[in-house]
């Protein structure tokens, strides 16, 4: 049983609002399950490679340079 005070009737009201932001974004239910699929499948891309220069690395390149 839910009661219904102040602070749950903000917590739908909130709700509500997003849902239907959601609702004019994607009208049916099949353009919403395409929109999970395609995000689901994004999520699961490789990593891309990242490369990090340490500060000692940079120190001594200019110290080579110099």
């Amino acid at each position: 049983m839910t009661f219904c005070d102040e602070n749950n009737l903000e917590v739908i009201k909130e709700d509500l609002r997003y849902l239907q932001l959601l609702a004019n974004q994607y009208p049916n239910i099949s353009s919403a399950s395409t929109e999970i699929v395609n995000l689901q499948a994004i999520l699961n891309l490789p990593k891309s490679t990242e490369h990090f220069i340490s500060e000692y690395m940079v120190n001594m390149s200019l110290s080579l340079i110099c």
